[in-house]
């Protein structure tokens, strides 16, 4: 199966060539961390480890207004890779698991008082969830929207 991490990051750069600092803004701005945890550590072993299986390519930048960077691109082995990875996971038979919903099972093990507040803090953290994920999602519906057709190859 091909990592998650490796499915992120082959992902993010099959829009557009960038280093690995944008990737990761990107990342954030997406609020991807809401449905996959990469570590900033991560992310950077696995540019590496792609460049050397030659699933991107990397080139040195001057950083003029910064320190010197490493640009990636997608190659045409990555853009198979990254197709393995989703079509791999689009099957995919799998629990989803939180922290919430364990404590939730438990939750006949708290008073009545004790429940209420769980439901609703719990209710409330969904909410938040959604509106963030709404926001991220029409933020990148927006860009793809203005982006579409100059990315297409």
């Amino acid at each position: 199966m091909v990592p998650k991490v490796e499915v992120v990051v082959l992902g993010v750069l099959a829009e557009e060539p960038m280093h690995g600092y944008d990737l990761l803004e990107r990342f954030r701005a997406r609020s991807m961390g809401f449905w996959v945890e990469v570590g900033k550590a991560s992310v950077y072993q696995t540019l590496h480890r792609l460049e050397a299986r030659g699933l991107i390519v990397g080139r040195s930048q001057d950083g003029r207004d910064g320190p010197d960077r490493r640009v990636y691109r997608i190659t045409r082995s990555g853009r198979s890779r990254l197709g393995e990875g989703l079509a791999e996971r689009f099957g995919e038979l799998a629990p989803y698991e939180t922290d919430a919903g364990l404590a939730l099972g438990f939750s006949d093990r708290l008073s009545a008082t004790q429940a209420r507040d769980a439901i609703a803090a719990r209710e409330l953290a969904l909410r938040d969830l959604l509106d963030a994920l709404a926001e991220a999602e029409l933020t990148w519906l927006a860009r793809f929207r203005s982006s579409s057709g100059r990315n297409r190859r």
